[in-house]
């Protein structure tokens, strides 16, 4: 029995990423149009262009727009996606990213979403769950990103440096273990932070990609669990 707990920890050891498994995958490859069934927005609609999710909140009606992937997410995850950002009138260059998201009373997102239906950022604020903020700080060569809890809107961390800038595509990698979390944009680590306040039983849900005052699309991605 020893010999065979050796030889388990040595392939481990020789295999770390063993016990990762990719639960989600999603390239968008659907005719042009109305989005999956897996899927929904609020405020901006979202659509399927040319192969990939795409939003228009940049001139739309509502300038903000949400859209959830309807599938439970919990414990340590990586979630992986390629982001572009197509125009912004104001610079604004706004890719937003919902971890986690749940009701405190437990009703499934989804059911509740016509009480969201303009799409308005202050709805989300009263959910529980993570937003991730990576934007242009009034200039796209230094970006500025934020690390959000709520309910309540809570700053838990923010960073500025590398870019955000209109007409590039940008490797997204979002990472919780345990209670760390970090933002990589092309490799780079942007944000590195340690929730200490965290109720690790409480923090599981919906992912969201969300925008303001941006068009842009999403692709390719990829939810790991590392647990």
């Amino acid at each position: 029995m020893k010999a065979i707990l050796i030889a388990l920890t040595m392939i481990l050891l020789c295999f770390p990423d063993l016990g990762e498994k990719v639960i989600f995958q999603e390239s968008f490859d659907y005719p042009d149009g109305e989005l999956p069934a897996k899927w929904w927005s609020e405020g901006n609609q979202a659509e399927i262009k040319e192969g990939r999710l795409f939003v228009n909140a940049d001139t739309g009606q509502f300038r903000l727009s949400t859209v959830w992937l309807d599938q439970e997410l919990s414990g340590n995850i990586r979630v992986e996606f390629d982001v572009h950002i197509v125009s912004s009138s104001d610079t604004a260059n706004n890719i937003n990213s919902f971890l986690f998201y749940a009701d405190p009373n437990g009703k499934p997102l989804r059911d509740t979403r016509k009480e969201r239906e303009n799409g308005a950022y202050t709805h989300y604020h009263q959910l529980n769950g993570y937003i991730f903020t990576y934007l242009a700080n009034g200039d796209p060569s230094k970006a500025r990103v934020r690390f959000r809890d709520n309910p309540g809107f809570n700053l838990l961390g923010e960073e500025f440096g590398y870019e955000c800038k209109i007409g590039k595509t940008y490797q997204v990698m979002i990472v919780r273990e345990d209670k760390r979390f970090q933002f990589w944009v092309n490799g780079e680590k942007l944000l590195d932070h340690v929730d200490n306040g965290m109720n690790i039983s409480d923090k599981g849900g919906l992912f969201g990609f969300r925008t303001w005052h941006t068009a842009l699309w999403w692709d390719n991605l990829v939810i790991t669990q590392l647990d």
